[in-house]
């Protein structure tokens, strides 16, 4: 290696130093990103698009959580006029910056004006072309929801229930994270069920060892192991009450994967028999090893008379914890 390369090398490391201390500083320099999870401010260049535009824009990113008992959607709005973008609503967490340009584009920019912060930049030169990248729009959602999703899974690994964690791990074989505030509410041999309780919701989550593989898996084997666990475990408030899945209800099934394991999802709605409570479920069915027991998770929410987004997504947060032990 000659001098001359020598003192490039020494350069460009002295250089890389300089740029990341200077990046930290200008991270402490920014405020912490507050706002509601799921909310996004949407700012708006009214000068360069009419009010159809972002109705438009509104619509296609109004996606609804399926299934629900009542219609709901994922993303709360707040708009706001480019001029009247300042002070405390540069700090929120979740924004949609709308300008105009000549060609059609989606960026995304992470702590822009605060730490902890997602910016999605959307520039586009008319109503037009909006229309034709709907698809487009539309897959911003489930990016929103992702992020929120992280943010909440950070929660969770600061101040995890490290009893219940435990528990899982022993008795189910999967790692799985759950809030401080979940508490166990029955155990044996093959069943674990938690909960959270407020004057408000319910949340639970029941795991399941099961004896034999669905083979091949289809919903309704799945929704009548399901019925079995919850029928035996899961009681109502009312004498002989107990839950069970919603026969009438639209059941949505799909294949996800979770830190690289192959789930199979059913989403749909269940209710209390002899009672007059329902709500949301959605239940994972995974093999880890196909030397172990299959397993099942159940998820339900019930919140009355209450908003769901959020609390469903704090469920999925869970969820999203689920690695091989």
């Amino acid at each position: 290696m000659t001098k001359n390369q020598k003192y490039i090398i020494l350069i460009i490391f002295v250089l890389a130093i300089i740029l990341f201390f200077n990046r930290e500083e200008t991270q402490r320099d920014l405020p912490v990103a507050i706002g509601e999870p799921l909310e996004l401010i949407i700012i708006k260049n009214t000068q360069g698009f009419s009010t159809q535009f972002y109705d438009n824009l509104k619509e296609f990113l109004t996606v609804k959580i399926n299934p629900s008992p009542q219609p709901e959607a994922v993303l709360k709005f707040m708009e706001v006029e480019e001029v009247n973008f300042k002070g405390v609503l540069k700090r929120h967490q979740n924004l949609l910056v709308v300008s105009k340009s000549k060609n059609f584009s989606i960026s995304i920019k992470n702590d822009v004006f605060a730490i902890g912060q997602q910016v999605i930049f959307l520039e586009c030169p008319s109503s037009i072309l909006l229309k034709k990248k709907k698809q487009e729009i539309i897959g911003l959602v489930s990016k929103i929801k992702k992020t929120e999703i992280n943010r909440m899974i950070k929660d969770i690994q600061a101040n995890p229930n490290k009893e219940t964690q435990h528990t899982i791990s022993q008795k189910h074989g999967i790692s799985l994270l759950l809030p401080k505030d979940f508490f166990l509410a029955y155990g044996n041999h093959s069943v674990t069920w938690s909960r959270r309780e407020t004057t408000k919701i319910s949340q639970g989550i029941l795991i399941a060892n099961l004896d034999l593989a669905i083979d091949p898996p289809d919903s309704n084997a799945i929704i009548s192991i399901i019925d079995s666990l919850t029928k035996e475990h899961i009681f109502g408030p009312t004498e002989n009450s107990h839950m069970i899945t919603e026969k009438e209800a639209p059941v949505i099934m799909d294949s996800i994967v979770i830190n690289n394991l192959p789930v199979l999802r059913i989403k749909s709605l269940w209710r209390m028999e002899n009672d007059f409570m329902g709500g949301v479920y959605n239940a994972y069915y995974f093999n880890i090893d196909p030397k172990q027991s299959p397993k099942i998770i159940y998820t339900y929410l019930y919140a009355p008379g209450e908003k769901k987004n959020i609390f469903l997504l704090q469920l999925e947060a869970i969820i999203n914890t689920l690695s091989k032990k």
